[in-house]
């Protein structure tokens, strides 16, 4: 076993350690000895000593050495691989416990708020024997700053990635230090590691406020996309992509100035940037997006659909205007647009954090890219008890249909014998597609929301009931899933199958009888409607089944029409089983069919990989200049906007000067009347014209001048507090001004910039070239911001004396 000397030295200094008063006292000599500096391996490990006794006393729990393994893997660094139902939660817990004796701040990000929220509090009475206090920024409003500060100045918080990442961008906009609810980035442990850290990372992480665009352009543009013909549009399923053909742009050029919304020569003219952009959103919310599938309407609004997991995301909005087409699309209220304040990507937010560790049961797949993106390798932890679980070939059918009648009858034979069922199925629509079916064979679908939706199963196995779990119920699913394995349960659930949530035998009352009928009946039965783009999400579906040496079995039954089959090479299957005499209703197993689907899934999986690294490689770009506008915003925020106004207007004086006197053009030749106007207007001073004819050294130094007698004239009549208050305020405000149009402009340029590999020319270094020119631009932007606001602010007079 990994770790094994740490582990048997836990248990040595457990022997003695026995009783809450024991842990207490411990614990504080421990804490001591780190206060002076020391922390070896001896202590860490009387510190889990101490966390296997407070879970005993606390939770009733007895530690496995494989948990002992996995916690001190964590504070290590590495991503721990570790078999659902094993007690990651509780290793995570120690892990957490002993990244906080020195003071670091350690956050444990889990997959959602529920598991945040659940997590926080049943581990709670650990760290509470352990002196460790514990809060949890899941789940908390935008307006409840003082509540979320609250909770990350304990030493423990429990949260999620976007909790933290949004806190982190909204910190950087405050205009008070004491406003920011973050303490620092010390140590992140981040459960189901894989997707968060690689099937998320796709995304970036950005906040947004509305933008300009009118409201109503989106619903006349939908009514053109809406009129194109098929032949009008080329899509690619596999790149997720719609794009106009020839024929198209002539099509919906002619519906478009039907419309009049149309200006200039054509559809492409430069007048019509923001029309045709809008009608691509369209034609990718008409021919790509699904309802129930990739988002549902509910309550007149869009609800997201994450891919991997099937789970709602709350507050996700399509970016870019797709997300209000899609809206015109189903035809509900049209919300406004928004810009991009900020961003950051995944893999970026997670690398401020100086130390990482993570853990999941699918990482070995991922190893490379956890090592390669985030410095963290893969340490396996083995099962408590040897896994059970049988996991069956893959059946193909050539229909959908006939694939559908098969899942059907292979949930009524396990019904017969008692077997609790687990149908993991791709969409909203498929599962209660298939809870259809069920019904018309007679089962009733269970209200989640009812605490005793499942006790007519306990009592009579042979009672058909079945559960649904999606994302229109995600509030229910540990609750549905707690009794998934019940004798005779049937469960239909989209991928996210409950992750994080352990499926226990017998349901979740744990009475020994209805666990010893379940496994009597073989356990866990997980039987899969369809491959995922990701074997990983196949891999964690079986993972249900088999807890901690449990029995259980595991079954995908497939059809040639399924999205990944109908992808990559399905005729050359049915072309297989037709000259294999196979109907609608015949399955096959086939090497040559389980080779395809392997082929399948890694290149799907290559072409997301390659999206996260191009969100890295393109968010790398702007990595450095966040950081360095941060610090820069920071310094200001705290006391030094005076220095950085004084640079600033260095910097407006130079560009002016730079713009009317450049070097080598002779003082006749300028003009005078502009030139004292832009130094009028932009930084408030007058200049005579015989001055603006001299160098221009000469010129900028008279500026100056003139700035700074204007600022100590404005000290003086109001005073140097008051007045360094409202250079703060302009010298922050300016800041943000710029930085959210460079982020705008920057965003802009990355959605044409990969057009320029059709000129030879490579799109990332086209980027990174502009991006620092446009860097430049920020700069200059700001310091005639901040010139301008100083020169034409005015100041309240000190009140006299009495």
């Amino acid at each position: 076993m990994p770790f094994a000397d740490h582990v048997s030295s836990t248990r040595k200094f457990g022997i003695e350690l026995l009783g809450a008063a024991a842990v207490a006292e411990t614990m504080k000599a421990v804490r001591s000895r780190i206060a002076q500096g020391s922390k070896t391996s001896d202590e860490v490990d009387v510190v889990l000593a101490a966390a296997v006794e407070a879970a005993r006393i606390a939770l009733g729990i007895e530690v496995h050495d494989v948990q002992i393994a996995a916690a001190i893997a964590l504070a290590h660094g590495h991503v721990v691989e570790m078999a659902t139902g094993e007690g990651k939660t509780l290793s995570a817990c120690f892990a957490a416990v002993l990244g906080s004796l020195d003071g670091t701040p350690v956050h444990v990000l889990t997959a959602n708020d529920y598991l945040a929220r659940r997590d926080a509090a049943w581990m709670e009475p650990v760290y509470e024997l352990l002196g460790v206090e514990v809060g949890c920024a899941a789940g908390l409003g935008q307006d409840e700053d003082d509540r979320r500060r609250e909770m990350y100045a304990k030493p423990v918080c429990y949260a999620t990635v976007p909790t933290v990442g949004f806190d982190y961008l909204r910190d950087n906009m405050r205009l008070r230090r004491d406003d920011q609810v973050l303490r620092g980035f010390g140590l992140a442990i981040i459960d189901e590691a894989d997707s968060i850290l690689v099937d998320d990372a796709r995304i970036p992480l950005v906040l947004s406020g509305p933008s300009d665009v009118p409201i109503d352009l989106y619903g006349k543009v939908d009514a053109a996309v809406a009129r194109l013909f098929d032949e009008d549009v080329a899509v690619d399923h596999l790149t997720r992509t719609a794009v106009l053909t020839d024929a198209g742009d002539e099509h919906l050029e002619e519906i478009l100035r039907e419309q009049g919304l149309l200006q200039g020569d054509g559809l492409y003219d430069s007048a019509n940037v923001r029309v045709v952009h809008h009608a691509l959103m369209s034609l990718k919310a008409h021919r790509l997006l699904q309802a129930d599938r990739d988002y549902v309407v509910a309550n007149g609004e869009i609800v997201v659909v994450d891919e991997t997991t099937g789970r709602f995301v709350a507050g996700r909005r399509w970016s870019d205007g797709l997300h209000q087409a899609v809206e015109a699309k189903e035809r509900v209220a049209v919300r406004p647009e928004s810009q991009s304040y900020a961003g950051i990507s995944f893999q970026n937010l997670v690398l401020l954090y100086r130390y990482r560790a993570g853990m999941t049961g699918t990482a070995s797949a991922e190893s490379g890219e956890f090592e390669r993106t985030y410095g963290m390798t893969v340490a396996a932890i083995p099962s408590h008890r040897p896994c059970r679980r049988i996991d069956e070939t893959d059946q193909v059918y050539r229909s959908r249909a006939g694939k559908l009648r098969a899942v059907v009858q292979e949930v009524l034979s396990a019904k017969d014998r008692g077997q609790p069922v687990l149908v993991g199925t791709t969409s909203i629509a498929k599962s209660e597609e298939l809870a259809a079916m069920l019904c018309g064979h007679g089962f009733s679908v269970v209200d989640p929301g009812r605490e005793d939706a499942f006790d007519a199963l306990r009592r009579d196995p042979s009672a058909k009931l079945l559960a649904v779990l999606n994302a229109r119920h995600h509030e229910h699913e540990a609750r549905i899933l707690a009794d998934a394995g019940l004798p005779g349960a049937v469960t239909i659930a989209t991928n996210m199958a409950g992750r994080g949530v352990d499926i226990r035998l017998g349901g979740s009352e744990g009475v020994p009888e209805l666990a010893a009928a379940s496994e009597a009946a073989g356990g866990l039965y997980v039987l899969g409607t369809e491959r995922h783009e990701s074997r990983r999400v196949d891999d964690q579906l079986r993972g249900r089944s088999g807890r901690q040496g449990n029995p259980g079995r595991s079954r995908f039954m497939l059809s040639l029409e399924d999205d990944l089959l109908r992808q990559f090479g399905s005729k050359k299957v049915g072309r297989f089983l037709s000259r294999a005499g196979f109907g609608d209703d015949d399955a096959i197993s086939h090497r040559f069919v389980n080779k395809l689907i392997a082929t399948a899934q890694k290149k799907v999986d290559g072409r997301n990989g390659e999206q996260r690294r191009e969100v890295k490689r393109y968010d790398d770009v702007l990595a450095g200049q966040r950081k360095a506008f941060y610090e820069l915003r920071m310094r200001a925020v705290d006391g030094e906007a005076g220095e950085i106004a004084r640079d600033l207007l260095d910097h407006a004086v130079a560009a002016l000067v730079s713009r009317h006197a450049p070097d080598g053009v002779v003082p006749d030749d300028r003009d005078v009347a502009s030139m004292a106007q832009d130094f009028r207007m932009r930084l408030g001073i007058p200049l005579s014209p015989e001055l603006l004819r001299e160098s221009g050294s000469m010129i900028a130094d008279a500026a100056l001048a003139a700035m700074a007698a204007k600022r100590a004239e404005k000290i003086a009549r109001a005073d140097e507090q008051v007045y360094a208050e409202l250079e703060r305020y302009i010298v922050v405000s300016s800041l943000d001004i710029a930085w959210r149009n460079h982020v705008a402009a920057l965003e802009h340029l990355r959605s044409v910039v990969s057009l320029r590999a059709y000129g030879g020319r490579d799109p990332l270094t086209e980027f990174r070239t502009e991006a620092v020119e446009m860097y430049e631009a920020l700069v200059e932007a700001a310091a005639f911001s901040v010139a301008t606001g100083l020169a034409f602010a005015s100041v309240k007079p000190r009140a006299a004396a009495a």
